[in-house]
């Protein structure tokens, strides 16, 4: 997922209580004067609490009007100490992250489908460069002084990401646990075979690669000089090593899960 372009400025508005529901007439450059912005979540309005959520679902934020000139990020993260700063832990889990880029012409209205997981390992969706992204476990039944451990942001992209009128937040809450969950286990064969720390992988060469859960759930993957996909992984650079971490929001079954792989490359 691309950087979130000022993405402090624009989450600081959200701990503040004049966070607009409805936003003011805007204008995209270049071309005509739009209806007014806004999105909903089951109807709800910004900074309705989302309560009594499932441990895993997909929620439709309903997106009304949005110019052509401006697209939308949607994320579910962990709210900070301080409400009007940034999130760092946001979770990257497949469907959790979303983003739809602009088009060019205006949208009457549109859904984005968000996967929205009541625990996850959240990473950094604006990251210093150089700087490590490790998962971090995020627990959103936990409680906080604050009374709200995580929620949903909606922020315009590009040049919009620090403009309020795109900006949209609700809390979520999720239900308790009622019972004890199994753990979780990963099977994983690098070129067809069980894999054993320090593989060595050689720069621009696919190879074979596959990971699966005892669960059953798809695992998140993520990768720091190395590309991967559901099928291969490929060195992108000849020295040095390739982290591969696993993650699972887990669910009402089974317990979240991560496990780091490391690679030799050449």
């Amino acid at each position: 997922m691309r950087k979130l372009a000022a993405f402090v400025a624009a989450c600081a508005m959200v701990g503040g209580a004049t966070a607009p529901a409805m936003a003011q007439e805007s204008r995209p450059p270049g071309g005509p004067t739009t209806t007014t912005f806004n999105a909903t979540i089951k109807g709800y309005p910004t900074n309705t609490p989302l309560v009594e959520l499932p441990p895993s679902m997909v929620l439709d934020i309903d997106v009304l009007n949005l110019p052509g000139a401006v697209g939308v990020y949607a994320l579910h993260c962990e709210v900070p100490t301080n409400p009007r700063s940034a999130p760092t832990n946001c979770d990257s889990a497949i469907g959790a992250q979303q983003y739809f880029p602009a088009t060019g012409q205006d949208r009457q209205s549109f859904a984005i489908p968000l996967r929205v997981n009541a625990e996850f390992y959240g990473t950094n969706p604006n990251p210093t460069d150089g700087a490590p992204n490790t998962p971090t476990f995020v627990d959103c039944r936990k409680p906080t002084e604050r009374g709200t451990t995580c929620g949903i942001y909606v922020l315009g992209a590009g040049r919009e990401a620090a403009n309020p009128a795109y900006l949209r937040f609700w809390p979520t809450a999720f239900s308790a646990l009622t019972k004890e969950r199994r753990a979780q286990q990963a099977t994983v064969t690098v070129d067809g075979k069980p894999y054993a720390s320090g593989a060595t992988l050689v720069k621009d060469r696919a190879t074979p690669f596959r990971v699966r859960l005892s669960s059953g759930l798809t695992p998140n993957l993520s990768s720091d000089n190395c590309q991967v996909t559901d099928s291969t992984i490929t060195a992108l650079i000849g020295d040095g090593q390739c982290t591969v971490t696993i993650t699972s929001s887990g669910g009402r079954n089974v317990r979240p899960f991560i496990q780091t792989l490391t690679f030799a490359l050449s």
